[in-house]
């Protein structure tokens, strides 16, 4: 049985599409490898075809969307878990299992120990920082996504810096690494 739709919710389909498609498409690029991510932006907006009379208007459009991105792409990841624990399981791989391949990171100019630091984050961090500096949604926008309140969000993002920021090498520890320059007596002979 298939569903009718009127000529104006496929130009409303396709209005959201144009305006929201390189968002979604790059928030999925930054999480998944890219053939995972390519499907995965395909089925965000097939959830929107299917649900563009529930999908809220003007700005919340693309919370909504990443919200859905959101979902999309923990089950990918899951899946990836299940096929790569199914592989040992069966033993169809001879020696270590492959790691997949790096998400894509569409980012210009980031620093590496940054990048690092925040890998080595909770996952529940590292996401809230994505959604604030990669996506750069606001704390309202980000509550939406997550299904908590501002205040949560506040929180949560201050104690995701802090852990960010300790996870960072210190400047310092640079400077004792490098070996001080030690006096020596005159005549220059130690």
């Amino acid at each position: 049985m298939s569903v009718q739709r009127s000529p104006s919710s496929d130009a409303d389909f396709r209005s959201i599409f144009d305006d929201c498609h390189q968002a979604v498409h790059t928030y999925c690029l930054r999480r998944l490898a890219i053939e995972d991510a390519n499907d995965a932006t395909a089925e965000v907006f097939l959830v929107l075809w299917r649900r563009l009379d529930r999908v809220p208007p003007g700005s919340e459009t693309l919370s909504w969307l990443y919200g859905v991105a959101r979902n999309v792409v923990r089950n990918y990841e899951r899946g990836a878990r299940r096929r790569l624990r199914l592989a040992a399981k069966v033993g169809s791989l001879r020696g270590p299992v492959p790691e997949e391949p790096e998400p894509q990171v569409i980012r210009r100019f980031e620093e590496a120990e940054v990048l690092q630091a925040l890998r080595r984050l909770r996952p529940q961090d590292q996401e809230l920082l994505r959604l604030k500096a990669w996506e750069k949604l606001s704390t309202r926008a980000i509550g939406e996504v997550l299904g908590v309140s501002d205040r949560a969000v506040e929180g949560r993002l201050a104690r995701a810096l802090n852990r960010l920021a300790n996870a960072l090498p210190s400047p310092s520890v640079a400077r004792v690494r490098q070996r001080s320059p030690r006096v020596v007596p005159e005549g220059g002979q130690e």
